[in-house]
């Protein structure tokens, strides 16, 4: 019989009952994992029966893998004759990295590499100093405590602490835990960024850039409405010139929709990408001065660069162009559903949550208010009539 995968990720931790969960029972019962006593030389299961524990016998034998095995064979029919409650505990034994180590092995199984070393990134700084806990020591004031530990904003907050709880959630989901202990906690709002280039914008940030492969790399962005990750990732497979479009078959959403991600290329896209093409055979088309993949620090730096060269450009970041991108378009009277699908979005609901800024459109706005009101009628005389 293949085993669980689910359980595999704890490794030793869960191999069947060596560390089972805490079962509450009917009358007041809870079981722990099953343990040696040295002395007796007998395999003990401990339960509690309102509020008194007691150490149940269940096998003699020495402190060897055969008779463990035996052990938990023996708790499990001991189990069975009793009624197990419908609100489990959580297992008393088990610690923080326990889930969070778990669970990283479920997402490298499960993820793309780069949302595993997002988990990661934020596991490796709350592990050190609470890993060692008992999952149910863990409590609110430690999450948040590492969040204020770590300067976090609102929207760098809001992803730790989600980090935190999938992690916990999807122990949950696997039956690891009954129940996760910060699920009552809540996230800070994310802080949208809420910034639309102006024409005269674009042409500054262009001019300021004095080298070609980052004014290409920014002209993409520009053109597409990509996010900066897609950008980074087209090769020349990716790219169908006949047709016009960029074919990602890995991206961010991959998982979710099933389907390749298509960039819709308009003619000075097309353009820009057959002039890469030429420049590079195979490989990434977008690369730095040194021939190399664009990264998103290298790109996240040379944004910072630009802000503190023009203090008016604050606020814009890489990803400023595709909320710039989605904004023009309805300006322009694209439809929102075909920006939505230019955007690789399922639905529209993403496209006016995080992108549409038409707010900061004020004379657009004022013209479609305009439109809204039908045109008036012209007044009848007024009535003269004696």
């Amino acid at each position: 019989m293949k085993k669980d995968p689910a359980k595999r990720h704890l490794g030793e931790v869960w191999q069947t009952l060596a560390g089972p969960p805490v079962v509450s029972l009917t009358g007041g019962f809870a079981m722990k994992k099953v343990w040696h006593r040295g002395s007796e030389n007998g395999w003990y299961l401990t339960i509690r029966e309102n509020g008194h524990r007691r150490q149940l016998l269940l096998v003699k034998g020495p402190n060897t893998r055969e008779f463990r095995k035996k052990a938990e064979e023996l708790a499990i029919a001991e189990l069975a004759t009793r009624k197990v409650d419908d609100c489990p505990s959580n297992p008393s034994w088990l610690l923080v990295h326990h889930v969070l180590d778990g669970f990283l092995k479920h997402s490298l199984e499960e993820h793309e590499p780069k949302t595993h070393d997002w988990y990661k990134g934020f596991f490796d700084t709350f592990e050190p100093k609470y890993g060692k806990l008992r999952v149910v020591q863990l409590k609110k004031q430690h999450v948040m405590a590492w969040v204020t530990a770590r300067g976090f904003n609102d929207t760098s907050a809001n992803r730790a602490i989600g980090a935190l709880k999938r992690a916990f959630a999807w122990a949950v989901e696997e039956e690891h835990i009954s129940r996760s202990p910060i699920d009552h906690l809540r996230k800070p709002r994310t802080v949208v960024r809420d910034r639309v280039l102006t024409p005269e914008e674009r042409q500054l940030i262009l001019a300021s850039i004095r080298d070609a492969q980052f004014r290409d790399y920014v002209s993409a962005l520009s053109l597409t409405g990509c996010r900066p990750g897609e950008v980074v990732c087209v090769t020349r497979d990716d790219v169908d010139l006949e047709q016009g479009i960029w074919v990602l078959r890995k991206h961010k959403t991959v998982k979710k929709t099933g389907k390749p991600r298509i960039i819709y290329l308009c003619p000075d896209a097309l353009a820009l990408t057959k002039r890469l093409i030429a420049q590079h055979t195979d490989g990434p088309l977008f690369r730095n001065t040194r021939g190399r993949p664009w990264t998103k620090n290298a790109v996240r730096l040379r944004f910072t660069k630009l802000r503190k060269l023009h203090p008016e450009l604050k606020g814009v970041v890489a990803y400023t162009y595709r909320s710039s991108f989605a904004t023009d378009a309805l300006e322009q009277g694209v439809p929102d559903a075909t920006v939505a699908t230019l955007m690789g979005h399922t639905n529209t609901n993403t496209l006016h949550r995080f992108y549409a800024r038409l707010s900061h459109k004020v004379e657009h706005l004022k013209e479609a208010a305009a439109k809204a009101i039908p045109p008036a009628k012209d007044a009848a005389p007024p009535d003269t009539a004696p």
